[in-house]
């Protein structure tokens, strides 16, 4: 027994020895543990802090340098928020004694008071405060929740928070204060670490400061943008206007093709019309030309749509005061918008809005006003557009000019066939004319005369009382003649003192009356004179011929009704006489009217 004693006492030794040795090692085993544990925890909490305030700085510029839509302190704010899942919150900074706020959420900054530094002291000096953490000169410090109730009174804050957490954090001489739900309490963790306080809080104060400038620079982002919108949209609409335009060039060179190919003055209003019409969808329109009973007057000339002349004639005078403010203006006139300008009523206006008449351009060549153009609303699209007033003046102006062309080519024509001292037709006209009423007569077979007369004397007459009085003789015997024949007749100057008269659908009798007739109203009428003192009084020999009885031709017409005033000549003078055959036997009229006819060039062998 003793020898087994003596045995295991050693056994149990050894034992013991290694069982503490093994403790030891244990317990500096833990002890590395725990060291590398907190390395390690320390480790991850610097990355995630730094991730976080990496990815903090990535969203906020970010937001600089994308949208720029945002503020960059709403920005911060609302990532502040999401990566420490907090709820409402707002954060002062302390600048100039007072904390001010910078940024929140859930709260409306404009409502909110500033806050004394001093009054927050006090409360971190009276309020038993949480957690602290003091590194170098920084120092951050959480407030208990009853902290709220004080600094709510003070700054204003009408918003209820659950589970408030207050942190108070003093650094390079800044000061932060942070009051929001931390409901998760993940920014209070990271706030007892010193390397997150001293990244992040800063981080928030530089935003805010620099908040000012960004906003300029996003205002200014923002004008740019509109700017850039809006000549944009300027550019859209020039585009579509240059394709309308082209569209409109199209039919203006259509249109200006067949204006001013036209010289008749009916046919050139009806396409003037029509091509408004087609290009304007007006309800109604107007065209006013001058009246051909008073030149003063401008009268209706075409009408379509609800014009309605039953209540009142639209009419427009030349020496009326609206006439002379129309004329005066170089673009289309809102008739409603001239009428409210208007210091009394207008007729002419008044007409013309009554019959829903809403714009007017005047149709003028240079200083002549050759009418106005007036037209209702757009059909289903209310009022015109700029676009629609510049094609209505620009229409207005070509058929103004088309119209200018036609008055001068009329007047070249008439010149062309008129005698520019009796204003009578010329002897070309006459013989076109002639022609073109015989042939009316072989047509339709009715009769047609011809009367030749001169006028006895006239070489005395000159020779007494000078030239100057014969052309006066010329004229008044001109417009006496006008005077006494029928609208149908043609009164043309055949040459010196010779005049003929066309009467179409008239025989021998009506002729033979005719021509005597005027022979004695010629002879019974004095005329008056300046160069003759007490006037003077001339007599006529006259000739006449009928188509077809004495002759088939233009030609023969004319040597037939010549041989028939030869023959008043040769009988003394002052005599009416109609052609017939027997004068054809006496040779010496023969030869007479045949050097006559030889002379005008238009002899023909008889």
């Amino acid at each position: 027994m003793f020898v087994f004693n003596l045995i295991l006492l050693p056994i149990l030794i050894l034992a013991g020895a290694v069982i503490v040795i093994s403790f030891i090692k244990i317990r500096s085993y833990r002890q590395k543990t725990r060291s590398t544990t907190t390395d390690l925890y320390k480790l991850r909490s610097d990355f995630s802090i730094k991730k976080e305030i990496v990815d903090l700085y990535k969203s906020v510029f970010g937001s600089y340098h994308t949208t720029m839509r945002k503020s960059p302190v709403l920005t911060a704010a609302e990532e502040f928020q999401n990566k420490f899942k907090l709820g409402k919150f707002i954060i002062f900074c302390a600048v100039h004694n007072m904390f001010l706020p910078l940024m929140g959420i859930g709260f409306k900054l404009r409502s909110i008071k500033p806050i004394k530094t001093d009054r927050v002291r006090q409360i971190i000096a009276n309020v038993s405060a949480g957690a602290s953490l003091k590194d170098g000169e920084n120092f951050g410090v959480s407030l208990g929740r009853n902290s709220y109730k004080s600094i709510a009174g003070l700054a204003n804050l009408s918003v209820e928070l659950n589970d408030p957490f207050i942190f108070h954090y003093n650094f390079n001489s800044q000061r932060i204060l942070f009051i929001g739900e931390d409901t998760e309490n993940e920014l209070a963790r990271n706030c007892t670490i010193a390397d997150f306080n001293k990244a992040v809080w800063p981080l928030i104060v530089e935003i805010c400061r620099s908040n000012s400038t960004v906003k300029k620079q996003m205002d200014k982002s923002r004008s740019l943008q509109s700017e850039l919108q809006k000549a944009n949209n300027e550019l859209i609409n020039l585009t579509r206007r240059l394709k309308d335009k082209m569209v409109d060039l199209h039919s203006f060179f259509e249109i200006s093709n067949r204006m001013f190919t036209i010289y008749d003055e009916s046919r050139l209003i009806e396409l003037f019309v029509d091509s408004v019409k087609a290009l304007l969808a007006p309800i109604s329109i107007v065209v006013m030309t001058k009246s051909e009973k008073d030149e003063n007057a401008y009268n209706v000339t075409v009408a379509e749509g609800g014009y309605s002349s039953e209540n009142q004639e639209l009419n427009l005078f030349s020496d009326s005061e609206i006439y002379k403010l129309l004329v005066s203006n170089n673009q289309a006139v809102s008739l409603p918008l001239l009428s409210s300008g208007l210091p009394e009523t207008d007729a002419f206006v008044e007409t013309a809005l009554s019959n829903r008449l809403s714009v007017l351009e005047k149709l003028q060549a240079g200083e002549k006003v050759h009418g106005f153009v007036l037209i209702g609303q757009k059909q289903g699209q209310g009022s015109y557009s700029e676009v629609d007033l510049e094609i209505f003046s620009t229409l207005s102006n070509m058929a103004s000019l088309a119209l200018g062309n036609i008055h001068q080519y009329l007047l070249i024509e008439k010149m062309s066939y008129t005698d520019s001292m009796t204003e009578l037709y010329n002897y070309r006209y006459f013989y076109k004319r002639l022609n073109e009423e015989i042939f009316r007569g072989k047509r339709f077979n009715r009769m047609l005369a011809l009367v030749i007369f001169d006028i006895d004397n006239f070489k005395t007459f000159n020779d007494t009382y000078g030239h100057q009085a014969g052309d006066e003789v010329l004229k008044n015997l001109a417009a006496l003649v006008t005077n006494s024949v029928r609208a149908i007749d043609i009164v043309s100057r055949y040459g010196g003192e010779e005049f003929c008269v066309i009467m179409p659908d008239t025989g021998f009798a009506n002729c033979l009356i005719f021509i005597e007739r005027l022979r004695k109203k010629i002879e019974g009428y004095t005329f008056l004179s300046k160069f003759v003192e007490g006037g003077y009084s001339i007599t006529i020999s006259i000739g006449g011929a009928v188509y077809p009885i004495d002759a088939q031709s233009a030609d023969r017409l004319i040597y037939c009704a010549d041989m028939a005033l030869l023959k008043a000549k040769a009988d003394g003078r002052n005599q009416s006489i109609m052609f017939n055959s027997t004068m054809l036997e006496d040779e010496e009229l023969k030869k007479n009217s045949q050097q006559q006819l030889t002379d005008l060039g238009i002899y023909e062998d008889l």
